[in-house]
């Protein structure tokens, strides 16, 4: 008695065919997600190609069908990877020119960074013998790095501009100020506008009517000094020169008073604490001044400094008790911002 093994066979023969087909149409689905992405258009195309020829196969499997398709794919393969290469060159020749008119601009500008630009040329050298993406990456981060000096280097050709624009400006305005002669004045000129007896006033209004009412005085230093030495109008200068340095800090305050000689007064509208005032008043009276004083033909150069306080005013009863601290801060020669 014989067995027949023909119906075994046949469908090991199938279920191998079965397999070749499935594990085919995973080859081609892997090679359509997961090609490199170059041009997006190419890219697109390039999935839709495979994509006919899966369905191809899926339609008919057999032998001839299969070679044709094999055929296909490597050659739809081939063509995209010739084209994504050119496009990824492509890519890079830009690159390279950005960096070279990067090297070009900084060198243009750029009056002290020779090292800077050497750095920049050594990259765009290797980036065109780059090949791999290692390298790619080193260049990467040494570009980083250079780009961060010329960053630097442009910071600090900023600041040292603006040191010198300053710089000029101070010597324009000294120069000014050495050309305009001053006009004679007495010891104690006083404007009716700025007069203790307007600050009186205007602290009276204060104490009747202000719940957040401050009064900051500023007391000249060395006034004494300088007149006694280079006489009274030389003072009387240094006390307008200081009297216009408060009018412009103090932008958002009232007029500036002259209480006496050496001494300045602002009534200060102020919803904030005693602190709050106390820092902007001491952010004005901070700023390191000098004054240039002009003598016969030599010009002298004198640091110009104050006392200071601030005295909350809704905190007096009375304007006599107000004008009596003033008047103690005013003579006293205790450290600034007492």
């Amino acid at each position: 008695m014989f067995i027949s093994l023909k119906r075994y066979l046949s469908g090991a023969d199938h279920e191998l065919a079965e397999s070749f087909q499935r594990m085919t149409l995973l080859l081609l689905e892997a090679i359509r997600l997961h090609a490199v992405v170059g041009e997006p258009d190419e890219h697109q195309r390039f999935q839709q190609d495979i994509a006919k020829l899966e369905n191809k196969l899926q339609e008919d499997f057999s032998p001839q069908q299969v070679l044709v398709v094999a055929g296909a794919v490597a050659k739809a393969l081939e063509n995209y990877n010739q084209r994504t290469t050119r496009f990824i060159r492509m890519q890079s020749a830009e690159l390279q020119g950005m960096l070279a008119m990067l090297t070009e601009t900084v060198a243009a500008i750029s009056a002290g960074s020779e090292r800077t630009v050497t750095r920049l040329q050594t990259i765009e050298r290797q980036l065109e013998r780059a090949s791999m993406l290692e390298d790619i990456r080193s260049l990467k981060a040494k570009l980083s790095e250079c780009l961060v000096a010329i960053r630097e280097e442009a910071r600090q050709q900023r600041e040292e501009t603006a040191r010198t624009i300053a710089e000029l400006r101070n010597e324009i305005k000294r120069a000014r100020e050495r050309q305009s002669p001053a006009a004679p004045v007495n010891r104690t000129p006083v404007p009716e506008s700025m007069s203790r007896a307007e600050a009186e006033q205007a602290l009276a209004r204060a104490i009747e009517y202000r719940e957040h009412a401050y009064a900051a005085i500023f007391v000249l230093e060395r006034f004494d000094l300088i007149s006694g030495r280079f006489g009274p109008n030389a003072a009387e200068q240094l006390a307008r020169f200081y009297r216009h340095h408060l009018t412009q800090g103090m932008l958002s305050s009232g007029p500036v008073y002259r209480w006496n000689q050496a001494t300045f007064l602002l009534v200060m509208d102020r919803a904030g604490s005693l602190e709050d005032v106390r820092a902007e008043v001491q952010r004005i009276a901070s700023v390191r001044l000098e004054w240039t004083l002009q003598i016969g033909t030599r010009t002298v150069l004198l640091p110009v400094s104050s006392r200071w306080a601030v005295i909350p005013v809704f905190q007096f009863p009375s304007l006599r008790l107000l004008i009596q601290e003033i008047e103690a801060i005013s003579a006293a020669t205790t450290p600034a911002g007492a």
